[in-house]
């Protein structure tokens, strides 16, 4: 069933004319890296534009999120296709409440076509997280990834200034960075493709 509703969602891009994979902007609209001394570690990612498509099916080969700080860490998080359902015809969803597949625990990608907004949502937490704020962090990227030739969805910093910029806690938001600079993950495994680039 799952995988039926997933195939409708891959026709309906490909009838778009969306369906070519692609490097995507996908701005961080709020970005938080919260890295206490003590109790959970957080990630938060969202985003929200009106230029984004999607190609790609994470019911059926799962998705990466790779995240770097400038200079002070990088992590590839898997998101593989078990935790992933389809939302209609218009996206999907991931979820992993015990955290049995890493530290992502919930995440969101889809595109309303009729009101052009496209949304990313990613949330991943406890300790299995090793990337820290850099006190301060200069620069950042993430790229989330669809696997098996999907789109990747990137952002990364722009002119917006840091809310919280500490050892603890790095927060931005409205940011305006979407290029790709760092890569992808090169597979479900967390392994990189290649290392971060443009620090």
């Amino acid at each position: 069933m799952r995988k039926s509703i997933a195939l409708t969602i891959a026709a309906a891009f490909m009838s778009a004319g969306v369906a070519i994979a692609a490097d995507q902007g996908a701005a961080a609209r709020r970005l938080l890296i919260y890295s206490p001394e003590s109790g959970n570690k957080t990630i938060v990612y969202k985003s929200k534009n009106t230029t984004a498509t999607m190609a790609g099916d994470p019911v059926t080969n799962g998705a990466s999120f790779n995240l770097a700080i400038g200079g002070d860490g990088t992590q590839c998080m898997s998101l593989p296709s078990s935790g992933w359902t389809a939302i209609s015809t218009i996206g999907f969803r991931y979820r992993d409440p015990l955290l049995a597949n890493g530290p992502v625990k919930v995440a969101l990608i889809k595109r309303n076509a009729s009101l052009g907004i496209f949304r990313l949502k990613l949330i991943a937490k406890r300790s299995a997280i090793t990337v820290v704020p850099g006190n301060p962090t200069t620069s950042y990227g993430t790229n989330f990834k669809i696997n098996a030739g999907g789109d990747s969805y990137c952002a990364s910093n722009g002119s917006a200034i840091p809310a919280q910029d500490t050892a603890t806690s790095f927060q931005v938001y409205n940011d305006d960075g979407d290029a790709c600079s760092v890569a992808a993950c090169s597979s479900p495994s967390g392994a990189f493709l290649e290392a971060a680039v443009a620090f």
